[in-house]
């Protein structure tokens, strides 16, 4: 009767100790989580930087109207009021000049 009680108890502890190693949850199991958490944790940190680099620029473009003309200038050719835009071709080979 008691090796039978032992044997059950011993039955019974190798299960918990199945599942404390490898079931759901287990050991194995939080070592993966925590090591895609780290992962996550890092492309987070990475795109916060940049959404914190794109907010500063943001708000650099809001409180200053004069950087806003300047740019707008530069990449859109945008002009003033009785100004005149001269566009100088660029050195490309297909801008030069072809001797006759």
């Amino acid at each position: 009767m008691q090796k039978l009680l032992f044997l059950s108890l011993c039955a019974v502890l190798a299960l918990f100790q199945y599942e404390l190693w490898y079931g759901k949850g287990s050991i194995y199991d939080s070592y993966r989580l925590n090591g895609i958490i780290a992962e996550q944790v890092k492309d987070n940190q990475k795109l916060q930087e940049r959404n914190n680099n794109v907010l500063d620029h943001l708000e650099e473009l809001k409180g200053s109207p004069a950087l806003m003309e300047a740019r707008s200038r530069r990449e859109l050719g945008l002009v003033k009021a009785n100004e005149m835009l001269v566009n100088f071709p660029s050195d490309s080979k297909e801008s030069m000049p072809v001797n006759l």
